[in-house]
C-alpha cells in the first residue's frame, strides 16, 4: 500500500554486507543473514514472520492472524487457511517466495534510500511476472531515483545452479520484454490516488525510463550454500549488453545458512497451527 512503512525490530548485524571486486561487467554484492546465535534468530525470525504475513495478508487478514498466533480465538480460521493454501501447499514455489521476501526484508531494513517496492508476488514464485522492483534514491528529486528490476532464484544447492534461468529472463524477446509494459501499468495505478511528490512524477515517466534505458537489472541467487568465485553469474554481465552500463547490472548473493530453518519454522508455526 502506498505510503505505509512496515515497521519491524531490525538489528543490523542481522545482515552483512561486503562489496565483491569482479572482472565482469557488473557490480556485485554478498548479503550474508547472520543467525547462528539462538537469540538472534529468534528475534530475526519474529520479524521476518510478521514482515511475510504483512505483506501477503490483508491488514484486517494479518491482525487477526497474529491474534490466533497468540492463542485468541478467531471466527475466521478456514479464510485465513484459505488465504495462505497456495503459498504453502508446494515446497518449491514456497521455498521461491520466501526466498524473495527474504531479499525484499534486507532491501526494506538495511538499504538507506530506499523509497518504495513493487512485489514480491504474494502467492506464489511461479507466478508469471516480474519478481521485484524497487525505487531508491533522493525522494526530493526525480533526477536521483533509480529503478531496479529483479529476478529472484532461490535453491538449496550453490546459486549458480539456477543462473541460466535469470539469464533467459534478461534475454531478448524473454520474459522481462513479455511482462515489463503490464507491470508499469501495475505501478502507475497504484499511484493514481496518490499525492504529488517526486517519486510520483518519476513513476508518470515509468515508459521512457525503460525505452530510454534508464533503468537498473538485478540478479538475486539465494542459498545456504556459501560458494561464489569471480565467474559466479559471469554470464550476466551478457544481458543489456548493449544497452546498459557495469553500474546498471547488480549481482546480489544471499547466503542464508538457516534458509531450511526459517521454511520450516514457518510451515509449523503458521501453516500446520492453522490447520491443527
Amino acid at each position: 500500500m502506498i505510503g505505509i512503512k512496515i515497521e519491524v525490530i531490525f538489528v543490523g548485524y542481522y545482515i552483512d554486507v561486503e562489496d565483491i571486486e569482479v572482472t565482469h561487467e557488473f557490480i556485485k554484492k554478498h548479503i550474508t543473514f547472520v543467525l547462528s546465535d539462538d537469540t538472534v534468530y529468534e528475534e530475526f525470525y519474529d520479524s521476518f514472520q510478521k514482515f511475510f504475513l504483512r505483506k501477503v495478508l490483508s491488514s484486517q487478514a494479518f491482525e487477526s492472524l497474529m491474534d490466533f498466533l497468540n492463542g485468541h480465538p478467531i471466527s475466521n480460521k478456514q479464510y485465513l487457511i484459505n488465504s495462505l493454501r497456495r503459498i504453502f501447499r508446494n515446497d518449491e514455489h514456497f521455498k521461491g517466495i520466501i526466498g524473495e521476501h527474504l531479499f525484499a526484508f534486507y532491501i526494506e531494513k538495511k538499504i538507506p534510500d530506499f523509497l518504495w517496492a513493487h512485489g514480491p508476488k504474494g502467492r506464489s514464485s511461479a507466478e508469471p511476472g516480474i519478481d521485484f522492483i524497487t525505487f531508491t534514491g533522493n525522494s526530493d528529486d526525480k533526477k536521483l531515483i533509480d529503478m531496479t528490476i529483479w529476478e529472484t532464484k532461490t535453491t538449496e544447492n550453490t546459486v549458480s545452479s539456477r543462473a541460466t534461468e535469470i539469464y533467459d529472463f534478461f534475454s531478448e524477446n524473454g520474459s522481462f520484454d513479455e511482462n515489463i509494459d503490464s507491470e508499469i501499468t501495475s505501478v502507475q495505478q497504484l499511484f493514481v490516488r496518490h499525492p504529488e511528490c517526486e517519486l510520483k512524477e518519476y513513476v508518470a515517466e515509468l515508459y521512457d525510463v525503460i525505452i530510454n534505458r534508464e533503468f537498473k537489472i538485478g540478479a538475486i541467487g539465494i542459498s545456504p550454500r556459501f560458494v561464489s568465485t569471480n565467474d559466479t553469474f559471469k554470464k550476466f554481465a551478457e544481458c543489456f549488453k548493449i544497452d546498459l552500463s557495469k553500474e546498471q547490472r547488480i549481482v546480489n548473493l544471499v547466503f542464508v545458512e538457516l534458509l531450511m530453518k526459517i521454511l520450516s519454522d514457518l510451515r509449523d508455526n503458521v501453516w500446520n497451527r492453522l490447520q491443527a
